[in-house]
């Protein structure tokens, strides 16, 4: 048997080649992309959740507003729920709410909900908005009026501008 020689020992020790690694590495980076992709649907999806359940609530509180307000003063049409703020009638608003404003403030975070006092309408901005379509807006943001349709007594928070969230 022949001692191993300076050559024989340098092939044992041999690594990835340059190839190698860079189909390691792209293999990598497709991974990489898939994942992330499917992690930012997973936010986005969440943020519907979450406004979905927002609205929910606010439709609650307002059915039992209206029904405390129909105890006090029996005409439905006397009941100004429409011009009003829908937050107040929460026990606590969502932690991403500013407030009552105008317009919101340019440095806000998003995701954010905000009264547009202006306009009287509670206006939610999506921080994760690639599959939200909203018709008639430019910029990708939900609005929601409180309206009580002809044929039923019991208001609701309804969409201002009809959307999908994919």
């Amino acid at each position: 048997m022949k001692p191993a020689g300076p050559g024989r020992h340098r092939e044992a020790l041999r690594g990835f080649s340059l190839v190698e690694l860079a189909v390691a590495v792209a293999v990598l980076a497709v991974l990489l992309y898939f994942l992330l992709d499917r992690v930012l649907y997973m936010q986005e999806m969440a943020e519907k959740t979450e406004v979905e359940e927002t609205v929910r609530s606010i439709n609650y509180a307002l059915r039992l507003e209206a029904a405390s307000r129909l105890t006090r003063v029996p005409d439905p049409r006397r009941l100004p729920l429409d011009r009003e703020n829908p937050m107040t009638w929460l026990q606590t608003p969502p932690r991403n709410y500013l407030g009552e404003l105008e317009k919101p403030p340019a440095h806000a975070r998003l995701p954010y909900w905000y009264f547009d006092s202006a306009e009287r309408q509670l206006v939610y901005r999506p921080n994760h908005a690639e599959n939200l379509r909203v018709e008639g807006l430019k910029e990708k943001e939900l609005r929601f009026v409180v309206r009580t349709e002809k044929n039923s007594l019991e208001p609701r928070l309804i969409s201002r501008f009809s959307y999908a969230w994919l």
